[in-house]
């Protein structure tokens, strides 16, 4: 009998070690949606040195991938790429103008990262992390037949905390918040016509929310 109850022990503590939402050797996607709070900053640079051109909050829509694996129990290594876009007024941020005023500014980011899992149970993986990587931000379009192209690229930094919460074994519900500070400039690009000395600044806050697909549990 006591032998059935050690069997029976160790079945539970397997299992139970099997069941945790996040563990060495896990990989996971997740794919989220959101807005990002941004201090928008832009320069000129002709002759140097950044000087400040304009600068305003502004709500932007925030769209990420992060691919993550597990290399211990309490850390992992990922891949992150976000894309942003805002809708600023040219005139005030970039020296020209258009009809309306307004422009699509996407930005695009690809970050290495590390994370560290502060909690963690059958279900719920709480986890803090910091990444670094490439960033660019790109205007383009065609107004009554004028054609504006802007391209810039520089670094990004990004830290933040984000929760996962599975459901089921392999599906479940991501949330994150996470704080970031990117340049750009213009330096070295060939193709724009217009803000050719035009540096840009973007700091701020994200919050997000999405779907999170264990593929390795």
């Amino acid at each position: 009998m006591k032998k059935n109850y050690a069997l029976v022990l160790l079945a539970t503590i397997h299992f139970s070690a099997n069941a945790q939402a996040y563990r060495k050797g896990s990989l996971s996607i997740s794919i989220s949606e959101g807005h990002t709070l941004a201090n928008y900053r832009t320069n000129d640079i002709s002759s140097g040195k950044e000087v400040l051109v304009n600068e305003d909050v502004i709500i932007g829509v925030r769209d990420p991938l992060v691919i993550e694996y597990g290399i211990s129990n309490r850390w992992s290594v990922a891949l992150s790429s976000g894309n942003d876009i805002f809708a600023v007024n040219p005139s005030k941020y970039y020296g020209f103008s258009t009809s309306d005023n307004q422009v699509k500014i996407s930005t695009s980011e690809l970050n290495a990262e590390c994370s560290y899992h502060v909690f963690v149970n059958k279900r719920l993986d709480l986890s803090v992390f910091v990444s670094h990587g490439i960033f660019s931000i790109k205007m383009k379009g065609n107004d009554n037949d004028n054609y504006y192209n802007h391209t810039s690229n520089g670094t990004i930094v990004r830290y933040g905390t984000r929760v996962h919460y599975y459901f089921w074994k392999r599906l479940g519900a991501v949330g994150m918040i996470s704080s970031y500070l990117a340049n750009s400039s213009p330096k070295d690009v060939k193709d724009n016509n217009v803000a050719k000395k035009y540096s840009t600044n973007i700091n701020g806050i994200a919050i997000e929310g999405g779907l999170v697909f264990k593929i390795l549990k």
